[in-house]
């Protein structure tokens, strides 16, 4: 097996990783908290990116 092939196994397992519900609200929870640490309560890109995070989340409820 080759190295492009191993990517692409790799790949494919990843993408019905992420068609999983739970799977995606996993890593934007993880991505959320990763941003409200880094942002510290400051603003800046970081809060962005747990703003944007959070509306995700509701938009993917809703």
């Amino acid at each position: 097996m080759s190295t492009l092939d191993a990517t692409r196994a790799e790949l494919a397992l990843l993408v019905l990783y992420l068609n999983k519900a739970e799977a995606r609200d996993m890593i934007c929870r993880a991505i959320q908290y990763g941003s409200k640490f880094l942002s510290n309560g400051e603003p800046g890109t970081a809060q962005n990116v747990d703003k944007s995070t959070s509306l995700a989340e509701i938009d993917a409820i809703v």
